[in-house]
């Protein structure tokens, strides 16, 4: 056996630094075809299903709004303030009466409203305001010596500092 390789020869296009023949005109045109067949397709399935979804979308939005021809009715809100002092006025008129007179809040629950000056006349010979402490925790531990605190159940500051 001989250990000479053959000699292998290059191809003439990289001689050449080129390609010497064209691009088959045949699959690239099939190629090309395929690709627009693909399209269409695909067209066919997606614009159908868009207005589906369109329509859909339309049915599930709320009624639009209708917009009032001519003048809105007398006392819609908001109205124009066309005098700035006299509204002023009028809405401290509404305050005192609501602050002079009795009147229930909520007659089922049992509470209503009385003059104000009646609340700080009962309030001054009381000498203070009424206190609503919250109910201390079930699992809440005792305060210290057994004797519970002067605010009701709830230690204040200087309770709770040892």
């Amino acid at each position: 056996m001989s250990s000479e390789q053959p000699k292998r020869e290059s191809p003439p296009h990289e001689a050449a630094g080129y390609e010497r023949t064209d691009a088959a005109v045949g699959p690239t045109l099939r190629a090309g075809v395929y690709l627009l067949a693909a399209m269409f397709l695909v067209s066919i399935v997606v614009v159908p299903l868009y207005w589906f979804y369109a329509r859909r979308e339309a049915a599930a939005q709320p009624q639009r709004a209708t917009v009032l021809k001519g003048s809105p009715p007398p006392g819609a809100f908001p109205r124009l303030v066309e005098s700035e002092p006299r509204a002023l006025a009028e809405f401290r008129a509404r305050e005192d009466a609501l602050l002079g007179s009795y009147g229930w809040i909520d007659k089922d629950g049992g509470l209503a409203r009385m003059p104000i000056d009646e609340a700080l006349t009962i309030v001054g010979q009381r000498g203070t305001l009424p206190a609503f402490a919250a109910a201390p925790p079930a699992d809440a531990p005792a305060p210290a010596g057994g004797a519970p605190s002067p605010s009701g159940g709830v230690p204040s500051r200087s309770e709770a500092r040892p």
